[in-house]
């Protein structure tokens, strides 16, 4: 399965010394600045280990990749906002990986579990009443049990689009490791001048 990820450029001596390289918080924007990706993380990690095993000893958080960016199956720009912040250089892999290691989620539907929402397929306005009536009925657990459970839709990433919905568009993958063989191409990304004042 061809994938796309950006890591920092300092990876680049792990994977010479040691073929393979994990994810490491302290150099990942996102887990380095905040705890609130804790839970989604957890959760995420407990589905991926149901979906493709149990994660490696030392493993603490997943590698995330690109599989479709705009309902192609293509990396996203090097500009774009899907890299986040650059703060040093880094170097964008395109990745072959077996399927069978990988975890493929709609990137929209994620935002759902990033901020604790329940997330559903398109309801109509009946339907829409019957849930909230019905959601208006459950204690605290209850309610956890259930939004959680409707995070299970993040995985399905088949591309829909209709004026009123759409899924696939952007779609993430996550795995476990990154290994050397994986790579299929890398390219260098410099840290913009700007940067430094941001």
């Amino acid at each position: 399965m061809i994938v796309w990820s950006v890591q920092p450029k300092s990876v680049l001596a792990d994977l010479e010394q040691y073929g393979t390289i994990r994810c490491d918080p302290s150099r990942s924007f996102n887990l380095s600045k905040t705890d609130s990706l804790k839970q989604p993380y957890q959760w995420l990690m407990k589905k991926m280990e149901e979906r493709i095993g149990k994660r490696p000893e030392g493993v603490s958080y997943p590698i995330w990749a690109w599989h479709t960016w705009d309902f192609e199956r293509k990396a996203p720009p090097s500009d774009s906002a899907a890299f986040l912040e650059r703060t040093e250089d880094k170097v964008a892999f395109t990745l072959d990986i077996p399927k069978k290691e990988v975890v493929l989620t709609d990137f929209d539907a994620w935002q759902y579990v990033l901020n604790g929402w329940l997330l559903t397929l398109p309801l109509s306005d009946q339907k829409q009443r019957a849930l909230e009536t019905y959601l208006d009925t459950l204690n605290e657990k209850q309610w956890v049990e259930t939004i959680e459970a409707s995070w299970n839709l993040v995985f399905l990433t088949d591309p829909v689009c209709t004026p009123e919905y759409h899924r696939g568009k952007y779609v993430q993958a996550t795995f476990w490791e990154l290994k050397k063989e994986y790579i299929i191409n890398k390219v260098i990304l410099e840290r913009k001048v700007s940067d430094e004042h941001d």
